[in-house]
C-alpha cells in the first residue's frame, strides 16, 4: 500500500529542543483493587525481547498499537501507559494522531490537527455513524474534501517531537524525514482524498505507543472497515492490544455473535502481523441507567450483568485462540467493583467510564502487568 503520491509536508522548527519532560507520577492504587489478579495470563515474547533490548542500550524502537472504544478514544488510559513506558524505556515519539475533532467527535490533549480556510465541503465520517459519507480509514475516521485541502498538524506537549511521519490518506501510507526537529507540519491533501491520521516519530530509540479508538466500538465494528486487518500490518507493531467489550454488554448481540466477533478480529489481526503479540483486555463492571436510551435519565442505575456476560465470553475466546489476556473485571475488584469506583470518585457519573483519575489507575495496572517478570 505504499504510494508515492506528491504530497505536500511542511513543518515549524521547535524552538524549545532539549526541553525534559516531568517524570508521571504513579496513583495510589485503591484497596479495593485485586493486586494479586494483576497479571497477564500468557506470554509477551516480542514484546518483551523489545524491552530488554533497550534496557541493554539498544537501538531499537518498541511499537505498540493499542485499539479500542471510547475507554480508549479519548486517550486517557493510553496517554498514561505511554508515558509510563517511555519514561522507563526510552521515548520514540508520540506515535498515531487522528483528525478526530475534525471528524466531529473527541480526541485527546496533547495534539491538535486543524484545517486551513478552503471553500471545499468537508465530509466526516465516523465509524459508529451511519450512513457512512465516506469510507472511514484504519483509524475509523475519514476527513475529506472536494478540494485540495491543508491540514496542521502541532503535537502540544512534546517539543521538538517531530522527525518522522507517516501520512495515512485514502491515496496510501508515505514516509516524510525531517533534517532537524519541529514542531508541527502541514498536510496537502488532494481534492477527493481522505486523512485518516499520521504517525508521528522523533528519531530516537524507545517505545512508540500508538491508539485506535472508537465511541461506541466494538470488536465487530473494525471487521467493516475496508482493509481493516491488512492495515494494523503497516504499524509493524511488536504488540497490539484489543480492548473492548463494554458496547457488547449494551448490545443485543447474541453469545455466539460476540464470540464470533472476537475470534475473527484476532484472527484476522494475527494474520496480517505473524510476529506481533496479541494481548486482549476484558471490560470491568458498569452500571446501566433504568431509563437507557430514552430522556430524561433515571437517577436509578443497575449493575449491567451483561457486561460480564461479554467479558467472560471474551476471555474464553482469547484464551481459546492462544493469544494473552489481561482480565480486567477480576483485577478491578470483580462483582460490585462499579459501586467502589464511584465511591473513590474514579468513575464518571454515566457509571460506564471513568474519570482521567481513574483511566491512570487503569493505565498503572496494565503497565505494572506489562513488564517483564
Amino acid at each position: 500500500m505504499k504510494n508515492l503520491k506528491s504530497t505536500i509536508l511542511s513543518a515549524t522548527l521547535a524552538l524549545t529542543a532539549g526541553v525534559a519532560y516531568a517524570q508521571i507520577e504513579s496513583p495510589e492504587i485503591p484497596s479495593f483493587i485485586n493486586k494479586d489478579a494483576n497479571h497477564i495470563q500468557g506470554e509477551l515474547p516480542r514484546f518483551h525481547r523489545g524491552l530488554k533490548m533497550l534496557e541493554a542500550g539498544e537501538d531499537t524502537v518498541v511499537r505498540v498499537l493499542h485499539i479500542g472504544d471510547s475507554h480508549i478514544q479519548a486517550e486517557f488510559v493510553t496517554n498514561y501507559i505511554r508515558e509510563r513506558l517511555q519514561d522507563k524505556y526510552g521515548d520514540a515519539g508520540r506515535g498515531l494522531v487522528a483528525p478526530l475533532r475534525l471528524a466531529g467527535t473527541n480526541q485527546s490533549h496533547d495534539y491538535a490537527i486543524t484545517k486551513r480556510p478552503s471553500d471545499g465541503t468537508v465530509l466526516q465520517t465516523r465509524l459508529l455513524k451511519f450512513p457512512w459519507p465516506a469510507e472511514p480509514g484504519v483509524t475509523g475516521i475519514s476527513v475529506v474534501s472536494n478540494e485540495p485541502e491543508t491540514y496542521v498538524v502541532t503535537l502540544n506537549d512534546r517539543p521538538g517531537g517531530i522527525s518522522k511521519a507517516t501520512t495515512i490518506t485514502s491515496v496510501g501510507w508515505d514516509d516524510y524525514y525531517f533534517d532537524t526537529p519541529h514542531d508541527s507540519m502541514t498536510i496537502a491533501t488532494n481534492a477527493n482524498e481522505a486523512l485518516y491520521g499520521v504517525v508521528i516519530e522523533n528519531g530516537k530509540p524507545g517505545i512508540l505507543y500508538s491508539a485506535i479508538g472508537n465511541n461506541g466500538a466494538c470488536f465487530t465494528d473494525y471487521s467493516l472497515i475496508s482493509g481493516f486487518p491488512a492495515e494494523t500490518g503497516l504499524f509493524n507493531s511488536d504488540l497490539i492490544i484489543l480492548s473492548m467489550g463494554t458496547n457488547e454488554g449494551f448490545s443485543t448481540m447474541t453469545d455466539f455473535e460476540i464470540e464470533r466477533s472476537v475470534r475473527d478480529l484476532i484472527r484476522s489481526i494475527r494474520a496480517y502481523n505473524p510476529g506481533a503479540d496479541i494481548l486482549v483486555l476484558t471490560p470491568m463492571e458498569c452500571q446501566k441507567n433504568r431509563n437507557h436510551g430514552k430522556k430524561p435519565l433515571s437517577e436509578f442505575y443497575d449493575i449491567n450483568t451483561r457486561v460480564l456476560e461479554a467479558g467472560e465470553i471474551i476471555r474464553k475466546t482469547a484464551l481459546d485462540e492462544g493469544v494473552a489476556l489481561w482480565d480486567f473485571f477480576p483485577i478491578s475488584g470483580g462483582n460490585g467493583a462499579s459501586n467502589k469506583w464511584l465511591e473513590a470518585g474514579l468513575m464518571n457519573k454515566d457509571h460506564i467510564h471513568l474519570y482521567k483519575s481513574g483511566y491512570e489507575v487503569m493505565g498503572e495496572l496494565l503497565f505494572e502487568s506489562l513488564l517483564p517478570q
